[in-house]
């Protein structure tokens, strides 16, 4: 595979001799001095051009970057806007490129409040851009309202999973399990959680990439306990792993900011989902 210097290096003699592109900028991880890099990190690039529409009519253009293995999308499109292609790319030594091609002629001062490396400015649009806060992506700190609706939606989604299980309809519940119960509203309370134990200061990465960094040892385990692997019974055990964790998580954040944590619709809710389960066991 090639190093990252091989590859903006072939980028930027590209560029150079490309008079459609008149500006690029590198963004996301290979950007950030906090984040750890490896051969698998994407190269992202904004492309600021004269002329979107050769890149519009084919993608004849990648060949330069090397033999190309898939495309998303499959054909050149406009995602945003009709003044913005997305090219995401994976060539066929592993090399990944994400393209944005964009038609515009100025760049806001904050673009890049993320972080950015100019590649290439031929008409000066970055001149003006903004030194990056790298704050745009902290988790923050929730309202009550946002808090209080989190809590119930979860209490009420939850009541699927025993429902479809008690069924033997394994395959809703468990697509229940993971979105929303996990996905979502766990995957949100333990934001919160990371987030008042920090200040507000973290970043948890797309998707929760990064919560192992910041949480304990026994909340990580926790974490891992609702990721259930096989049949009913797994699904099961996951479910009120979860139930266990997200009260937890949920209870201590709402001690920390002074919000209302709903004890008794939590007993009553609990009750219910332990009732089918106990029904479920009986009849099998």
């Amino acid at each position: 595979m090639r190093t990252e210097h091989e590859v903006l290096s072939q980028f930027d003699t590209w560029a150079e001799a490309n008079d459609h592109v008149r500006t690029a900028v590198l963004t996301s991880s290979r950007v950030d001095a906090v984040r750890d890099t490896n051969f698998l990190s994407d190269y992202d690039i904004e492309l600021y051009v004269s002329d979107i529409e050769p890149f519009r009519r084919g993608d004849e253009w990648l060949k330069e970057f090397g033999s190309v293995m898939v495309r998303w999308p499959p054909r050149p499109g406009s995602t945003f806007d009709e003044n913005c292609l997305t090219r995401l790319v994976l060539f066929d030594d592993g090399v990944r490129i994400d393209f944005q091609v964009r038609a515009q002629r100025t760049i806001a001062p904050d673009a890049y409040d993320e972080g950015y490396r100019v590649l290439i400015d031929k008409d000066g649009l970055t001149q003006g851009s903004q030194e990056p806060t790298f704050n745009q992506y902290l988790v923050k700190k929730p309202s009550a309202e946002m808090y209080e609706t989190l809590i119930h939606e979860f209490w009420w989604d939850a009541t699927y999973v025993p429902k479809y299980l008690w069924r033997d309809e394994l395959p809703f519940a468990a697509q229940m399990l993971a979105q929303p119960l996990r996905g979502e509203y766990l995957h949100t309370i333990i934001q919160w959680f990371i987030g008042v134990q920090s200040d507000w200061s973290t970043n948890t990465g797309v998707g929760g990439r990064w919560f192992e960094r910041y949480l304990d040892e026994r909340t990580w385990s926790e974490y891992r306990s609702t990721f259930a692997v096989g049949e009913t019974e797994a699904h099961w055990e996951a479910f009120f792993n979860l139930v266990v964790l997200f009260r937890r998580l949920a209870t201590f954040v709402g001690e920390r900011l002074g919000y209302a944590y709903p004890h008794r619709m939590d007993r009553e809710m609990s009750d219910y989902y332990a009732r089918i389960r106990a029904t479920e066991r009986a009849i099998r």
